[in-house]
């Protein structure tokens, strides 16, 4: 599916989400409190952007929670994880 994209921004917008930064910021709403982020930064090390991927859940009494689901990961490895996540919670809407 995501191969007929050239650029990381058209994968992750095939995915659903919006690219706030070209490269590196990219955010999909899950609920009104509740948001996926994947991030990119350029690391020493490495020749390209590395990247987490988190859900972030802000909690009524003005605080958030944060789960992260890949830390420090190429960008194939991001767009195959965030893949799989939309996948999971997709089945789990389904069948519940």
């Amino acid at each position: 599916m995501l191969k007929n994209y050239r650029t990381l921004d058209e994968r992750f917008r095939a995915l659903g989400f919006c690219v706030g930064i070209p490269y590196r910021v990219y955010t999909l709403d899950l609920s009104r409190q509740t948001m996926l982020i994947v991030e990119g930064v350029k690391m020493k090390g490495y020749a390209t952007y590395r990247y987490t991927f988190y859900k972030r859940t802000y909690l009524p009494n003005g605080k958030k929670r944060e789960k992260v689901y890949a830390e420090n990961v190429s960008a194939s490895r991001v767009l195959h994880k965030v893949a799989s996540f939309l996948d999971y919670i997709g089945r789990s809407e389904a069948s519940g």
